[in-house]
C-alpha cells in the first residue's frame, strides 16, 4: 500500500469554511479513484513555535503504482486547483509519499 499525503497548513480565518469545502465538496469527488482517503487534523505534542494556523492532512490510499501516479499527476493537481480558486490566499501545502513496509502489533 503507498499513501500519498498532502499537508496544509491553514490560518485560523478561513480553517472552518476550508475543512467544509474539502470535506463536502473536494475528496468526495476525487476518492473514487483511490482506495481511500482521509482528512486528518494534526495536533503537534511539541509545536514549532513560529507556525501559526491549523495543520491538516489529506492522505490518499493507493493499491498500486497507477493510482499513485494518478493521485500526484492529477488528483493532487485538482486538488489545488480547486482549493485556490475558492480561498486564493492563507494557507499553504507540501506533499510527501509513504511507502507501506511492515506493521507491528
Amino acid at each position: 500500500m503507498h499513501i500519498y499525503n498532502i499537508t496544509f497548513i491553514v490560518e485560523e480565518e478561513i480553517e472552518k469554511s476550508w475543512i467544509e469545502h474539502v470535506d463536502m465538496v473536494l475528496l468526495p469527488e476525487i476518492s473514487k479513484n483511490v482506495n481511500q482517503v482521509d482528512l486528518l487534523k494534526v495536533t503537534f505534542e511539541e509545536s514549532p513555535s513560529n507556525m501559526k494556523g491549523a495543520t491538516f492532512t489529506v492522505q490518499f490510499y493507493c493499491s498500486d503504482e497507477s493510482m499513485i501516479s494518478w493521485v500526484k499527476e492529477i488528483g493532487h493537481q485538482m486538488l489545488l486547483q480547486r482549493l485556490y480558486r475558492k480561498f486564493p490566499k492563507n494557507w499553504v501545502t507540501f506533499a510527501s509519499r509513504l511507502d507501506f513496509i511492515k506493521s507491528y502489533k
